[in-house]
């Protein structure tokens, strides 16, 4: 960065996203060309350069988590990148093997955490020191003279290897045993020059800058005393040598070696020459292991018998040879063997990939059908694949099919597959959408048929808890009676339609439905259950109207069927009733999660009743979990037989006994530090963690830690933020319920129905809740334009402090939103009222996700901690 001011605004952007206070590990869960970014817009003089490029873990090219290209990488920012850091483990002839890299300037720098190592990797520059002529030199090349560098085999990951089973392999090893450790049969870490084998497009390196490959000096006493390079013996006489000879690169790379003899010794003289020779003895790093480079063989030092006498004749011939880059064999076996495989499993990629039973689901055809597809076992591909199949073959126009779900995440995951599927084969869109959406498409353009606003809006869930409370308020009943009252609200609805013979709801709440009912309508709103109840209404009144639906959609399918309610099945028996037309639904019983929102797992069980001749179809092969968790799960749920394993076998699943949540939330961080392999050097220096402990293919957004409770989170959410931890907590608050994306929205709901005083009101309230004194006026707000550019608009107009890491993302969520909607202002207003805490995505970056079990569902991770679990020991 050019200036202090700089670096504190770049901390200050940095700090809301992540943890910069880490003691020498800063946390971001940030994505490479996010960084750039926001580094570009701190300063403009900035100057970013990737560094460690080949470092398995978390780099640029690394095996384990990096790109093929920069262009990858940092996408459109790639043409502010002028430098590339090579790392401990790879020197500027094995970059240069790579053509690609050869308009980057390689620089190296020390990565040192203690004054000692400073300078064992460095720059040379022949420029003025300062910013920006140091800049300009690494921009053009001009002024930067080369490099010095470690000796790459000393690196820590040279190699490939297993350091826990000391195997240790050259990539033509590694490759000949399928990049598997002998030894424990898990994968081998893929070294540095493993990776830039598979990349290189060149035998020789093309270099255009000078680098020198040095030892410490302490080191190179070390090795002549044969004792530690922090002993007292080595250090007394390296202080020496500086005081007689000058600072300690200069006696590595300048001084006469007659002088090193005078100072020194024969024997110092010797190790130096050899080393400026590049004539040492190379042990390869390998999987966290450093390497060794050594100057004398062990056989050498037996027949030492004082520094004069050592070297009066020749020295002996040692093992090692002048450097010289391991030059590979180049062999692309492994690759051309995926790419075969491939091609055979894509020349049917709707059929090819299924089981039988996937396949017999996909292909049934003649009656509806009951898919029962436990966790893991391809429930969203199987329902997919015979959409795509049914469009494919021709059987079903893509217009003609209607996928139900229940939350906009899914709805849009099924399109994207869908789509990838058909590939544009087919012209036309399958209409992808959840109950809700559905119902307010039929509603917006039939609801005048039973007297409901042309111009209706939209009362989400959290705008109807408000009204509901002003009219209990009204008829005076406490505060604690609301949560009573929206409880019984779905049944009082559905009773009004189903003319059920007993209200599912005490008598005394029914006056209180009526006035809520007259508020809603008085304000020209349908809250979210409205918009099923009154579709069904309309289909039961006008019978018409629903056949022309199933006209329209012959071809109707469910996912997550275990989660539908009375109504909505109401609603799917309305729209098949001719036989004309086939329902096909999938779900799992066991995962009815919802019953708190009116989901009733009865509906999946009578589907044969309520759809007569349909036939049921189980999958039974689990592609997600391990052996040991399938078999703890059936044992959990009580089931005979445990679904199928198709993955490797895992470790057992673990119990730990903790007396309170602190403890239950120090224990998981415990666990977290260890799986990653340490957070902070306290974590290493203490002992609770040995560097390199974890499975370093691990990162933090690996790790889910769930609760059944958001209370619950509190305890685990203090715990990893005190332990430098990122996370993010995400419940199922929906966006509109969150600063400042609820002022937005209401500045919005005044622009859209400026002659409701309502939203006038509401937009009032928000702004006073956020302490913000200045209401915008809706009527000078210029609404002409794409809809990203008028969410922009009005967030430059509000000025918003968005310090937090919450508001900043939810306004990220918001654009996003904005940018990728066709739309105008009203549809995009009825999405965001639609939207509920279900259906938001889980926001990416390495971070632990810490959330419910409910705002789970559909999620996975590689490491799992569920918290607050009770055991009840049964009698007897």
């Amino acid at each position: 960065m050019p200036d202090m001011a700089s670096v504190l605004k770049l901390n200050e952007q940095l700090d809301r996203i992540g943890n910069i206070t880490s003691d020498g590990r800063p946390i971001l869960g940030l994505d490479s060309r996010d960084l750039l970014e926001i580094t570009l817009e701190a300063s403009d003089r900035a100057f970013f350069i990737p560094a460690h490029v080949w470092t398995p873990w978390f780099s640029v090219f690394g095996s384990k988590s990096g790109f093929d290209t920069l262009e990858e990488c940092f996408e459109d920012l790639t043409s502010h990148i002028y430098a590339l850091e090579t790392g401990l483990s790879t020197d500027p002839p094995m970059n240069r093997l790579l053509s690609a890299l050869d308009k980057y300037l390689l620089v190296s720098n020390s990565d040192a955490h203690s004054p000692g190592k400073l300078g064992r990797e460095a720059n040379i520059f022949d420029t003025d020191p300062d910013y920006n002529h140091m800049i300009r030199s690494m921009t053009d090349g001009e002024g930067f003279l080369g490099t010095i560098e470690f000796y790459p085999e000393e690196g820590k990951y040279h190699l490939d290897g297993h350091r826990k089973c000391q195997v240790r392999f050259r990539p033509e090893e590694t490759i000949k045993h399928d990049g598997i450790c002998p030894v424990c049969g898990k994968p081998l870490t893929i070294g540095v020059l493993n990776r830039i084998h598979e990349l290189a497009d060149r035998d020789t390196p093309q270099l255009s800058k000078d680098f020198f490959s040095l030892i410490p000096l302490p080191e190179i006493l070390s090795d002549i005393f044969s004792c530690g390079p922090a002993t007292k013996k080595v250090m007394s006489f390296y202080e020496k040598l500086l005081f007689d000879l000058g600072p300690e690169l200069q006696i590595l790379m300048d001084v006469p070696l007659s002088d090193i003899e005078v100072a020194g010794g024969p024997i110092l003289a010797e190790a130096i020459g050899r080393m400026r020779r590049n004539q040492v003895i190379r042990e390869e790093g390998f999987d966290g292991e450093y390497g060794i480079i050594r100057i004398f063989e062990a056989s050498e030092k037996q027949v030492m018998g004082g520094q004069m006498a050592l070297f009066a004749r020749e020295t002996q011939k040692t093992s090692a040879k002048p450097d010289q880059t391991p030059r590979l064999k180049k062999t692309r076996k492994k690759k051309q063997k995926v790419v075969a495989t491939e091609s055979v499993l894509l020349s049917d990629p709707i059929l090819d990939p299924l089981n039988p039973e996937q396949k017999s689901a996909v292909l049934h055809q003649d009656s509806h059908l009951l898919v029962v597809a436990g966790p893991g076992t391809g429930k969203t591909m199987t329902l997919t694949h015979r959409i795509a199949y049914l469009i494919h073959k021709g059987i079903a126009k893509p217009e003609q099919v209607l996928a139900l779900t229940f939350t906009r995440k899914a709805a849009r995951e099924m399109e994207q597959r869908i789509s990838k599927l058909l590939e544009g084969s087919v012209r036309g869109e399958v209409n992808v959408a959840t109950f809700h959406g559905f119902c307010l498409e039929i509603l917006r353009s039939e609801g005048d048929k039973i007297g409901l606003p042309p111009e209706f809006t939209l009362c989400p869930e959290t705008d109807a808890r408000s009204l509901a409370q002003a009219v209990l308020s009204e008829s005076g009943a406490g505060k604690r009676a609301t949560g009573k009252f929206m409880k019984a609200l779905p049944g009082m609805k559905a009773g009004s339609v189903l003319d059920l013979a007993e209200p599912q709801v005490e008598n005394k709440l029914m006056p209180l439905f009526i006035r809520y009912q007259s508020v809603l309508r008085d304000l020209g709103m349908l809250d979210l259950d409205d918009l099923e109840v009154e579709t069904l209404r309309l289909f039961r009144d006008h019978p018409d109207i629903a056949c022309d639906y199933e006209v329209k959609f012959p071809w109707a399918f469910v996912d997550e069927y275990q989660d539908t309610n009375l109504i909505q099945v109401e609603l799917l028996k309305a729209l098949i009733r001719t036989g004309k037309s086939q329902i096909c639904v999938i779900g799992d019983p066991d995962q009815a999660i919802y019953g708190f929102r009116g989901a009733d797992v009865r509906n999946f069980h009578r589907f044969g009743e309520d759809f007569p001749g349909a036939k049921e179809i189980t999958l039974t092969r689990n592609y997600r979990s391990t052996k040991e968790i399938l078999q703890g799960a059936a044992s959990l749920m009580g089931k005979e037989k445990p679904l199928e394993c198709q993955s490797f076998n895992g470790v057992p699943v673990a119990l730990a006994a903790c007396r309170t949540e602190s403890e239950e939330a120090e224990m998981i961080v415990e666990h977290v530090e260890r799986l990653i392999g340490g957070t902070t050097y306290f974590s290493l220096d203490s002992g609770r963690v040995s560097s390199h402990e974890g499975d370093l293919s691990l990162g933090f957004g690996d790790i889910g830690v769930l609760f059944r409770l958001n209370a619950q989170g509190d305890a685990l959410e203090t715990a990893l933020h005190r332990a430098g931890i990122p996370f993010i907590r995400s419940g199922e608050t929906p966006l509109i319920a969150r600063y400042p994306v609820n002022i937005l929205w209401r500045f919005f709901q005044t622009i859209q129905y400026p002659d409701n005083p309502y939203y006038a009101k509401l937009y009032r309230q928000s702004l006073s809740e956020a302490a913000i004194t200045r209401e915008q006026s809706a009527e000078a707000f210029e609404t002409h334009g794409a809809l990203s550019e008028l969410t922009d608009n009005a967030i430059t107009l509000h000025d918003f402090e968005c310090s937090s890491e919450e508001s900043i993302e939810a306004l990220h969520r918001l654009k996003q939103l904005a940018a990728n909607f066709e739309g105008n202002i009203e549809t995009f207003l009825d999405t965001l009222s639609l939207e509920r805490g279900i259906d938001h995505a889980l926001v990416l970056g390495d971070r632990v996700g810490l959330m419910s079990i409910h705002a789970a569902k559909g999620l996975e991770w590689p490491v799992v901690f569920i918290t607050g679990l009770h055991f009840v020991r049964k009698q007897g």
